[in-house]
């Protein structure tokens, strides 16, 4: 039952990191994208450390339920409130994570008094640090917007630093709860990816479909399903170097991320005409993701239990400079635009895909050593 508890918890991520994507799409002044991503990261901790107490604790029971059915909903109002702080007000942004911390706090809480639990003094320090951090968020909502800022920042610091540190300390993933946590981060590395694909979907629908807009979607597709394959083919059956955990988890959102980013760049050619020519940054909006991508699967690779690490780092870290090439080319280069330039990234990540499945029939998945720290 857990298991499905945990899909149903995740669903609510596929209407956020929708809602996410669509806001980066339109917002404006475009450096709120950063804005927006930042909110997104904050969203995808709490996601990463609700699966973690799910994996060391494993409550279902009707108190746990509830609490991550309140969590879903403000993580849908957290999300549509990022476009609207962009050049507002955030207020309702710091009571809302200082809300969703409250509840993380109160499961660790119930965790710990559990009888026959592991770790249940980790379970009280997790307790207390997202329960300050809880209280900083509801502080800063108080105050004015540079002051909410900064506080907000200095408060995320002491929710991430410390916890990390207390999780360090926790004793190793069995078996069991190693594969659970694997398959949990692929299960929302495929809802980014299906994100993707709806993203492109919803912008076709409003749209009179001409040559270019039937390119933008099958090169997209495309696209995806190659940088599916990349992560498929090989990280969920590499394990997991529980001594790089940090590493592995921290790599898998800036892969999400940009898987999600290529989606966005892509749907600026949807309700263009074929004479249409994109301006040249946003092409360097669709190489900056996919470059990033092959870095976060490189390290993430490395966090694996995969040997030899070197043939597919060398392929992703190759792949990367080419995307960054073909971008650059493709900015100098006066008749090359983003309509052009989107069947050439997608050359580049189909061939890359290709080239992985290849190597990776040379590697090996060593067996976990069960001494080494969760994180490191």
């Amino acid at each position: 039952m857990s298991t499905w508890i945990e899909l149903f918890y995740d669903l609510i991520f596929v209407a956020a990191i929708l809602i996410f994507s669509t806001a980066v799409t339109h917002v404006h002044p475009s450096s709120g994208a950063a804005w927006i991503v930042l909110v997104f990261a904050a969203s995808w901790w709490v996601w990463f450390t609700i699966t973690l107490c799910a994996n060391r604790y494993h409550m279902i029971d009707l108190t746990h339920r509830f609490l991550l059915l309140s969590q879903m909903l403000v993580i849908v109002l957290m999300a549509m409130e990022a476009r609207a702080s962009v050049t507002g007000d955030s207020t309702y942004l710091a009571l809302e994570y200082g809300f969703l911390l409250l509840t993380i706090a109160r499961m660790f809480f119930r965790a710990a008094r559990r009888d026959g639990i592991a770790n249940r003094s980790y379970a009280r320090h997790l307790a207390a640090v997202n329960m300050g951090t809880a209280g900083c968020f509801f502080v800063a909502a108080l105050l004015p917007e540079s002051a909410r800022m900064t506080l907000s920042a200095a408060a995320l610091v002491l929710l991430v630093v410390p916890s990390i540190l207390i999780l360090h300390r926790i004793e190793d993933f069995s078996v069991g709860d190693e594969q659970h946590m694997v398959d949990g981060m692929g299960a929302f590395t495929l809802i980014v990816c299906g994100e993707s694909f709806v993203e492109i979907a919803i912008a076709l629908s409003h749209a009179t479909i001409d040559r270019v807009d039937i390119a933008s979607l099958v090169f997209e597709f495309i696209l995806v399903f190659a940088l599916f394959t990349t992560h498929f083919e090989d990280i969920p059956a590499a394990g997991l170097n529980q001594r790089r955990f940090g590493w592995w988890a921290g790599s898998h959102l800036v892969a999400q991320v940009c898987i999600a980013g290529t989606a966005v760049s892509a749907s600026k050619l949807i309700d263009l005409t074929t004479s249409h020519r994109l301006p040249d940054t946003e092409i360097l909006r669709m190489t900056v993701p996919l470059a990033i991508f092959y870095l976060a699967m490189t390290a993430i690779g490395w966090s694996t239990r995969r040997r030899p690490v070197l043939p597919l780092a060398t392929a992703r870290l190759t792949t990367a400079v080419v995307v960054v090439v073909v971008g650059i080319l493709a900015w100098w280069i006066p008749w090359i635009h983003m309509a052009e330039a989107l069947p050439l990234f997608t050359a580049v990540a189909v061939i890359h895909a290709v080239v992985a499945v290849r190597l990776r029939s040379t590697t090996r998945v060593i067996r976990a050593i069960s001494t080494v720290k969760l994180l490191g």
